[in-house]
């Protein structure tokens, strides 16, 4: 993975990005040696490109200049990185399941003392309740919402209407459980062209190392699993996991997803917007980047619809906020009340409704003012802002989330490589998921069992808990 670390120069320069750490000539040293410089470590391009839209404010406003380092193309292996270096930095943008991973390693400041009540009002309950917190402290202050949504062709589920109620007896609609997900993405599969080959595909998943394991893991627990029993015992491996890869597999292998596709979170935006593939679930800015011709060159503007994605057990979650990121102060830090005021400025309820606006970003909302409809905001009318919104806000009432206990990226990257090696047919799925199991099984055991049974009903209960308060809202 190449990484850049990026110096932006003041007063007009341009960024440079270079491979290693380098002294950038500076055209007005006296203004800009007297800037404190903050060090930012990240897993995107896009994961820094609201600082980058606020720096020159940043500086004038706070003395601050703003370094960063992140790879040229999203990645979850950060700490490949991070982890090897003895580079310093003040300010991580991580994913909250990765919370766990950097307070064991001792790496994180707790922010209880920087959340005052009026920052925090309005946090949404999922955002403050479980992205913010593990353990007794808050150690990160939401930056990307990150929920997912059903996205499909209304163009297409128009056209195909006819044809589709003369085979199943009932109108081509959004897909409401994973069988008839499945169902509509073969049938909407087509050799548009006459050429003999598809060349419309029904869906795609990413499938990329690293995240895929979401892709099972909302199937699976819309059909009411659960990670663990009471002793930490996996239930991943049980009747209802097997059969949801099952059907991931034979989806995948099938003709409704594009052949030998391992698409990233990039990959998977690509496909959809060029046109290529009928429905996805994907990451709400997906419906604003939908709109876009110029950063994300969309070929099906205004053909998009969103709505919830499928569930299969009636009460049971749908969807979820998989992956996000918050803002953490290292504890090494050497300036952390500078480091605050970068995330305060990025975080406010001011500002940071640029962030969710924006086709440039990837952002997306966490606050209870950023679903205020006071325009149009990233879309064309304000009608499509509220509509968006509207969905946004009821996919949150019964969502799920990542997993924070300690050890929770390496029981995820165990489901993500087992998964992986079923959906290309390295496993069966029931081999798959025993695998899965016992590797969870190992990651309790080295953690200690009683601890994570600790942890695990804490997070059990936070979440419910954060479920709770948005069904009252």
């Amino acid at each position: 993975m190449k990484w850049r670390l990026v110096v932006p120069l003041l007063l007009g320069l341009s960024l440079i990005g270079c491979d290693k750490t380098t002294t950038v000539p500076l055209e007005n040293e006296g203004v800009n040696d007297r800037l404190i410089p903050i060090k930012i470590i990240a897993d995107s391009p896009g994961a820094i490109s609201f600082f980058k839209k606020e720096e020159k404010e940043i500086a004038e406003k706070y003395g601050i200049r703003l370094v960063y380092n992140y790879p040229e193309r999203l990645t979850e292996r950060m700490e490949d990185f991070l982890f090897a270096t003895d580079e310093q930095y003040d300010i991580y943008v991580l994913f909250p399941v990765k919370v766990p991973m950097y307070v064991e390693r001792d790496m994180l400041l707790p922010l209880d003392s920087y959340f005052t009540e009026e920052y925090s009002e309005d946090i949404l309950p999922l955002y403050k309740n479980v992205y913010m917190k593990y353990g007794n402290h808050s150690y990160g202050a939401p930056y990307d919402g990150d929920n997912h949504l059903l996205f499909y062709r209304k163009d297409l589920f128009k056209k195909y209407n006819e044809e589709y109620h003369l085979k199943y007896g009932k109108d081509l609609e959004p897909p409401r459980t994973w069988e008839e997900y499945d169902q509509i993405a073969k049938f909407l599969s087509r050799d548009t062209n006459g050429d003999g080959k598809i060349n419309q595909y029904g869906t795609a998943i990413l499938n990329g190392d690293g995240m895929r394991y979401i892709w099972f893991a909302e199937r699976f627990l819309s059909t009411g699993g659960a990670y663990f029993d009471e002793e930490m015992k996996p239930l991943i491996h049980s009747e209802k996991g097997i059969q949801v890869l099952t059907d991931l597999v034979n989806l995948v292998n099938s003709e409704a997803v594009p052949p030998n596709s391992m698409y990233d979170w990039v990959d998977l935006n690509n496909v959809f917007l060029q046109g290529n593939v009928a429905m996805v679930v994907q990451w709400s800015d997906t419906a604003r980047f939908s709109f876009d011709t110029k950063t994300w060159d969309s070929k099906i503007v205004d053909q998009v619809d969103w709505t919830l994605v499928p569930g299969d057990l009636e009460g049971s979650p749908r969807g979820g906020t998989w992956i996000g990121r918050v803002l953490s102060i290292s504890k090494d830090s050497k300036d952390p009340a500078k480091a605050w005021q970068v995330i305060e400025h990025l975080t406010s309820k001011e500002n940071s409704i640029d962030s969710i606006n924006s086709y440039e970003t990837i952002n997306d909302p966490y606050r209870y003012s950023h679903f205020e409809v006071t325009g149009k905001g990233p879309f064309p009318s304000e009608e499509i802002s509220r509509d968006f919104l509207s969905t946004l806000k009821d996919s949150l009432k019964n969502t799920n989330t990542d997993l924070m206990i300690p050890g929770s990226w390496e029981y995820m990257q165990s489901l993500d490589r087992n998964m992986g090696l079923a959906l290309i047919n390295r496993l069966s799925p029931e081999e798959a998921l025993q695998n899965t199991a016992t590797e969870w099984e190992s990651i309790t055991n080295k953690y200690d069992r009683e601890e994570q049974k600790k942890y695990y009903r804490e997070w059990l209960a936070q979440l419910e808990e954060a479920r709770k308060s948005e069904m009252d809202q």
